[in-house]
Order: C-alpha cells, then structure tokens, then sequence
C-alpha cells in the first residue's frame, strides 16, 4: 500500500499537460483551419480518452487518500480538478470517436471552466503549493473551458476563429505551465523520496 503515498503529481502534471497540447492543437485544426479529417479526428479521440481514464483515475485516488496524514496538504487542489477534467476528456474523446456534435461538451466544459477559475482564485487567495502557478494554470484551464462552450455552437466563422484563437492560447498555455511545474517538482520529490526511503 506504501505506492498510495508516494507522490505522483510530476506525472500527473505531465498528462494534464499533454491534454491540453491536445485541447489547444484541436482548437486549431478544427476550428481556426477548419480541418476534419476521421482518421485525425480518431487519433484525438483516443489521446484524449487515455488521458482522461488516467486523470479520471488519479483524481478518485487523490480524493479517497486526501485525508490521511501521509499525503501532501495541497492533494485536495489536484483531485476535483482532475476527476473533472478526466470525465470531461474522456467525453469529449468519445463524442469524436462516435461523430457526435462537441456542441453537446459544451455544457460540460462550461460548467468545468467555472470550477476551474473558483479552484484558481481560491487556491492563490489560501497561498497553496505554487500560487502564482497555480492561479495561472487552473485561470487559463476554467477559461478555456468556457469559451470552448460557444466556440462549438456559435456558427459565425469569423466569431469561431476568434474563439479558436483564444481558446489555443488558454489551453497551450496550461500545457507550458503544467510541463514547467512537473519538471521543477520531479528533482524534489525524488529527493524528498530518497530521503523517506533512506
């Protein structure tokens, strides 16, 4: 049971990042250039779903194992977040793989948006783990996550590249941070784990 205490968030910060590379590039494949191609389409679509069982799974655990004195303080940041964003992924990769209007993830990735930006504010105003880092992360995932609710059913074009655009800076933006933070925990958790090991 000792692997439910260690701590994995470098990892997960590295999915969450190569989901939203993912989130920002189908903005503009699908969106800004108008592209949709089933064969690119399904290669999203099952990205997204690996992710997203992953996210979806991690923030289950971080949520059951929160409360006990081996975690980290700031786990509760991490595990809503993730649960949502997993669901919201795995959704998305499903209605792709199935041809399914995104007009229907809208709804989803709008009300996950706000989750987001509650997380990010209330996260810098308690000061937890990075808190700059934070508020910019989870400000550009809740961000996102809202305009993509009318990127997928407004029918002007031209509002739609508008949003596309903006959508991509949101979402690639998360995607930097997220490698960045990841990279910069990996060499102090290893320590931190060697330490415990030791």
């Amino acid at each position: 049971m000792a692997w439910l205490f260690t701590d994995p968030l470098a990892a997960n910060l590295f999915v969450v990042g190569i989901m939203f590379a993912s989130f920002g590039s189908y903005a503009i494949y699908r969106f800004l250039f108008g592209r949709n191609k089933p064969e690119i389409n399904m290669g999203f679509s099952y990205l997204l779903i690996a992710t997203g069982l992953y996210a979806l799974l991690y923030g289950v655990l971080y949520s059951v194992i929160v409360p006990t004195p081996f975690t980290v303080a700031d786990g509760e940041l991490f595990g809503d977040p993730l649960v949502i964003l997993g669901v919201a992924s795995i959704l998305v990769g499903i209605m792709m793989s199935r041809k399914v209007s995104l007009a229907f993830a809208g709804i989803f990735t709008f009300f996950g948006g706000i989750l987001g930006v509650v997380y990010a504010i209330d996260g810098y105003r308690l000061g937890m783990s990075s808190p700059l880092y934070i508020l910019l992360l989870y400000l550009g995932a809740g961000i996102g996550g809202m305009l993509t609710a009318p990127l997928v059913v407004l029918p002007n074009k031209k509002a739609v590249q508008v949003l596309a655009i903006l959508v991509a800076i949101a979402f690639l933006g998360v995607a930097i941070l997220a490698f960045i933070i990841g990279t910069t925990a990996i060499g102090g958790h290893l320590v931190d784990f060697a330490k415990a090991t030791a």
